[in-house]
């Protein structure tokens, strides 16, 4: 049984309606997604995005910027401060 596989049972037995979205490490152009039902599912998404956005926007601009390294094994996505940007 997948990690994936575990989670949804876990949360099946403990919540009505859930939406899990992964994304492996070794492929981050790819995503699996695992619902307990595709028009709750919709719902939620809405809910959560909205929920996203308005915590982002109480950030606001606080000097946070997205900075790409690049190393040649590996390739990560990183937050970097303002202040400590080269």
């Amino acid at each position: 049984m997948t990690p994936l596989e575990q989670a949804r049972g876990i949360l099946g037995e403990h919540f009505r309606n859930y939406v899990i979205i992964v994304q492996p490490e070794e492929d981050p152009s790819f995503f699996d997604m695992v619902n307990s039902d595709p028009y709750t599912t919709t719902g939620l998404l809405i809910e959560a995005q909205r929920w996203h956005h308005a915590q982002m926007n109480a950030v606001g601009d606080m000097g946070f910027e997205w900075v790409t390294e690049e190393d040649e094994d590996n390739h990560e996505d990183v937050w970097e401060d303002d202040e400590d940007a080269p």
